[in-house]
């Protein structure tokens, strides 16, 4: 019986141990395999505190970078512009609202006149397919909330599907009840979101219009965020809202157009500037000096990636310095459907290619639109009259210099030629390189009364010669005028 229960003992002794290595060898793979798992799962979500603040911040920085695109999507995505007898743009530029509720901007009708003019010389956009509308322009273009949608409902008419529409507005925008509002130049600023359907535009509106056209093709810059509208409030922020990112998204996946880009002069929650030396807004005027060049690769070529990057890395910078701490504005691109690394939107000029060569500029008001390239040639030599000296009045064989802070160095150099043909001469960055042009034109003299016609009679001037100086103002095809003076240079 003893021997029995010893038996028994040991067998309940030699189960239980059994067991406990069982029990042991299930608790270590256990163990490993939680070990594996805790080594592949993702690190747990920040806890609240102000490092979430940062992590924000760096996630937006983030978003703002060029996303890498898979072979398989890239292969989809559209990589050339239309050709250019099929680019259409509407430019508009407000700086002169009819409300008096409305604060007065200085640059937006700069904006719109640079950016029509880069958009001719640079981009290929032929001139009679851009639409102008601006405070300094005549009646028929001015921009009015008629003049505005009247000009869309004409382009959807004439845009072909296989084409692009590019639409630019520098001036004032809100939101009210979650929508946004650009306001024409007879908006009536207001809280009434039934008084603003009926005066200014809604920007689902913009959408729409550039529905109807059945266009391919569409880009977007909106400089619209400047300050706030309301009288007496310039210096307060007007942030760009979601509202107005919402307002101009297109839908690629539902094909309202093959591709589309949405240039916006700055972040969510941030507000732009004018820059007041340029009398322009930052992001235009880089935007325009982009297209000129600045952004251009090492074959002329400016790209739309490149020339993101060149306003995500030039605005900041330049608002930074002249505003000092506190100002920030970071333009960025909502872009859908387009190859971002190859599309060209503009080409610089080439020896193989002299037509693409940009216009002279002879202060603000002949920047946009001067003569033709193809007249654009090296200057003959000031003809000598040792043997007959000029009359006391007779400009003949004489040089003058202007200033005009829309050129690189701010100095251009006139030469009055025998028989009435006339140098103007500056200096232009091509290339990243500064290079002298001389553009050709004409002038008549009548005692001290003086008449210069520059290139395809675009720009005009009429001034009075007082003995070293002459002055008096010049004006182009589209009604910008500005006053002039020049200087008479020694030998």
């Amino acid at each position: 019986m003893l021997f029995g229960r010893f038996k028994a003992t040991t067998k309940f002794y030699l189960a239980a141990s059994i067991a406990a290595v069982l029990l042991l060898a299930i608790t270590q793979l256990s163990t490993q395999s939680a070990a594996s798992q805790k080594k592949k799962a993702p690190p747990p979500p920040p806890a609240p505190s102000q490092d979430r603040g940062i992590k924000q911040e760096l996630d937006k920085q983030e978003a703002l970078k060029p996303k890498a695109q898979s072979d398989d999507r890239a292969l989809g995505l559209v990589k050339t512009l239309p050709g250019k007898s099929k680019r259409f743009a509407l430019i508009i530029g407000i700086d002169q609202y009819s409300d008096a509720q409305m604060t007065t901007l200085a640059g937006a009708t700069n904006d719109a006149r640079t950016l029509a003019a880069a958009l001719v010389k640079y981009a290929g956009f032929p001139p009679d397919q851009v639409v102008l509308l601006a405070s300094n322009q005549p009646a028929d273009r001015k921009p009015t909330r008629g003049n505005i949608l009247r000009r869309l409902s004409n382009l959807a008419a004439v845009v072909p599907k296989d084409g692009l529409l590019l639409f630019s507005f520098a001036g004032h925008g809100i939101e009210r009840n979650n929508q946004a509002f650009l306001l024409p130049s007879d908006a009536q600023v207001s809280n009434d979101v039934n008084l603003l359907e009926q005066t200014a535009i809604n920007v689902v509106q913009i959408k729409d219009w550039s529905r109807k056209t059945g266009v391919g093709q569409v880009i977007l810059m909106l400089d619209a965020c400047r300050n706030d509208p309301a009288a007496g409030r310039a210096a307060a922020d007007n942030p760009l809202t979601k509202a107005y990112m919402r307002g101009f998204d297109f839908n690629v996946r539902n094909r309202e157009v093959t591709a589309f880009a949405t240039l916006y002069a700055t972040e969510i929650g941030s507000r732009a500037y004018e820059f007041s030396e340029k009398r322009q807004g930052y992001f235009t005027w880089a935007l325009v000096e982009g297209l000129r060049g600045k952004a251009a690769n090492e074959r002329g070529e400016v790209t739309l990636s490149a020339l993101v990057k060149y306003l995500q890395d030039t605005v900041p910078q330049r608002v930074l310095l002249d505003l000092g701490r506190g100002k920030t504005q970071r333009p960025f691109a909502v872009v859908e459907g387009y190859r971002a690394n190859d599309l060209v939107l503009a080409t610089m000029p080439t020896a193989a290619n002299p037509l693409d060569a940009p216009p002279a500029a002879a202060g603000a008001a002949v920047e946009s639109n001067e003569p033709s390239p193809a007249e654009t040639t090296e200057p003959p030599p000031v003809t000598s009259r040792e043997t007959e000296p000029p009359k006391f009045n007779d400009l003949t064989g004489t040089t003058w210099t202007g200033n005009s802070p829309e050129l690189i160095d701010g100095e251009y150099t006139i030469e009055f030629l025998k028989d009435g043909a006339l140098n103007y001469i500056f200096n232009r960055l091509l290339n990243g390189k500064m290079e002298r042009t001389t553009v050709k034109g004409k002038w008549r003299q009548a005692d001290n009364s003086l008449q210069i016609i520059l290139g395809n009679a675009y720009s005009t001037w009429q001034g009075k010669l007082e003995g070293s100086i002459i002055k008096g103002t010049l004006g182009n095809i589209e009604g910008d005028k500005r006053d002039f003076v020049l200087l008479k240079k020694t030998p």
